[in-house]
């Protein structure tokens, strides 16, 4: 009798009280804030009072976690709160909505004069470091864990969709997650749910470790499958599986090397294997630098491109019933100045180029589409075929410079090889001849850029005109990264701040290819076929992205 009353009155002595505010520090009436044991059953629960205050009594003896919940918040979690006898605990709790706790902030902190398009934007936690969990009753949390650490997740997630490009159609649900501890590692995942009439998934793991000061070795698994792809009447459904390693060193200051590899496994009706080098040696002297590489695809050219999305999709024809991957051996000497604002660059190459991916689109014939010549897309109603091999040399000149803050100016200007199509009458030739007939010339090309973020609003913007002679179908320096798109393109990414209706972090975003569909080539065949193709056919895509 005497231990069971003494243990009542110990349970009647702790108590615990305390405010509930959101992220602005406005107190929230109606919340509920449960006392949860250790195994997140609910000890006792109360409801906050319109000035956001809360107190529940009669709390026996432990270990607690306190949870608080309210509408349109996620749940707040504070964790091991110790209840000894003649306890009375304060403990205030902050709701966040899921975009207040993350932020925007740049992947990696670049120097003004950076010359590189730094587009590629990432989530990270805010200042107090909350971190996501799901308990086992279900709903998502935020734990507050305020040792000051650097942050290490990062995460966000796209909603788009568009007039897009071959094998990118449909509504697209993109999230990516990063996470980098402090020790010289890092871990990111990516993954592209494409909503068309099949979905489609294109996903990607990396990990990244840093092996000693000046070497870091990432590799990198990724899966594509785009089930609208068709390669004839009996070849339906794209898969591919890729394996990427890459690896760079430092010699001190004055030389750099990276070197990388991709094997690819490719399925649609008939099987592909491939592998793909590549490598690139640079030496620095105080503003100046030349440099060799040397890759073998044009989607992988250096190791930031192993985990960029963009790389995954092969470029991939077919030609009698067979898969075909654009590949070759490209080799380029560049030699270029940085110094402060402007960049200077010259590039001279020599390239092999090996089925060549030409797009196009429009009606094809039953005869054309039995010939086993064409991929095809019913999504994006795109298709690509595979030209004649060639081998060429070119020459490339680039200066940029910055005209004001965050605003740069770049030029482009180049002559080398690309593939035309022949001059054959409409109609005179089949698909198979056409194709067989393309030859690479000479053709000049010249692009201007221009982008940069305006401080006021956030917006971040990137305009370029790149052109060539309208009658080529590739284009020049397949292998060239960093050139403006073809043609007249844009892209958009604008913060919406209207905090009343919605929450911050919110970026609305349009990226246009070619908006005024230029450098289309009809092509009408004997078989019935009436055709266009483009060195790229316009795509218009936009979207929402979010913070979370």
């Amino acid at each position: 009798m005497l231990c069971a009353a003494g243990g009542q009155a110990s349970a009647q002595s702790n108590s615990l009280a305390g405010i509930v505010r959101d992220s602005r520090g406005t107190p929230q009436a109606g919340a509920v804030v449960e006392l949860l044991r250790p195994d997140f059953t609910v000890a006792s629960e109360a409801f906050t009072d319109e000035h956001g205050h809360y107190r529940i009594e009669t709390i026996l003896p432990g270990i607690y976690e306190v949870k608080a919940s309210g509408a349109l918040f996620l749940p707040t979690l504070r964790e091991n709160l110790r209840v000894i006898g003649g306890t009375k605990l304060v403990v205030n709790l902050t709701l966040n909505t899921l975009y207040e706790a993350f932020r925007w902030l740049p992947a990696k902190p670049r120097p003004a004069d950076e010359p590189r398009d730094d587009w590629t934007w990432t989530l990270r936690l805010s200042a107090n470091r909350p971190l996501l969990r799901l308990l086992q009753d279900g709903p998502l949390v935020v734990v507050t864990n305020g040792d000051g650490s650097a942050p290490e997740l990062k995460a966000r997630v796209t909603v788009r969709g568009g007039e897009s490009g071959f094998g990118d159609g449909g509504v697209h649900n993109d999230f990516e997650m990063e996470r980098a501890p402090d020790d010289g590692r890092a871990m990111i995942f990516r993954a592209d749910l494409s909503q068309a009439e099949d979905p489609a998934l294109n996903a990607m793991a990396g990990y990244e470790q840093q092996l000693a000061p000046g070497r870091t070795f990432r590799t990198v698994a990724a899966v594509e499958t785009r089930p609208d792809v068709a390669g004839g009447p009996t070849s339906q459904g794209l898969q591919v599986i890729a394996m990427r390693t890459g690896e760079t060193l430092d010699f001190g200051d004055s030389v750099q090397a990276e070197f990388g590899d991709e094997t690819e496994a490719i399925h649609l009706g008939d099987s592909l294997l491939a592998n793909y080098p590549f490598a690139t040696v640079t030496m620095r002297r105080g503003g100046n630098f030349i440099s060799y590489r040397v890759s073998t695809a044009p989607g992988i050219q250096q190791v930031d491109d192993l985990d960029r999305e963009a790389t995954v999709e092969p470029k991939l024809g077919e030609r009698d019933g067979r898969l075909q991957l654009e590949q070759g051996v490209h080799q380029e000497v560049a030699a270029g100045r940085s110094e402060g604002a402007l960049h200077v660059k010259v590039v001279a190459w020599h390239e092999r180029v090996e089925h060549p991916v030409v797009s196009g689109g429009g009606n094809i014939s039953a005869a054309d589409w039995a010939g086993g010549n064409l991929l095809y897309d019913e999504t994006s109603d795109l298709l690509r075929a595979s030209g004649g091999s060639f081998t060429g040399n070119g020459l490339l000149s680039e200066v940029e410079q910055r005209v004001n803050g965050s605003t740069w100016i770049s030029f482009d200007v180049a002559l080398g090889d690309a593939l035309e199509m022949n001059g054959a009458a409409p109609g005179s030739q089949s698909l198979d001849q056409m194709l067989e007939g393309m030859r690479a010339h000479e053709t000049p090309m010249c692009g201007a850029a221009v982008r940069g973020k305006l401080a006021a609003s956030g917006m971040q913007w990137r305009a370029s005109y790149r052109w060539q002679n309208p009658g080529t179908l590739t284009p020049v320096n397949a292998f060239a990264a960093g050139t403006a798109d073809p043609y007249l393109s844009f892209l958009v990414r604008q913060p919406i701040r209207y905090r009343r209706m919605i929450p911050n972090g919110v970026e609305a975003l349009v990226d246009v290819r070619n908006l005024l569909a230029e450098g289309y080539r009809p092509f009408v065949s004997r078989d019935g076929s009436t055709l266009y193709f483009a060195e790229a056919p316009r795509s218009v895509e936009g979207g929402l992205s979010f913070t979370f």
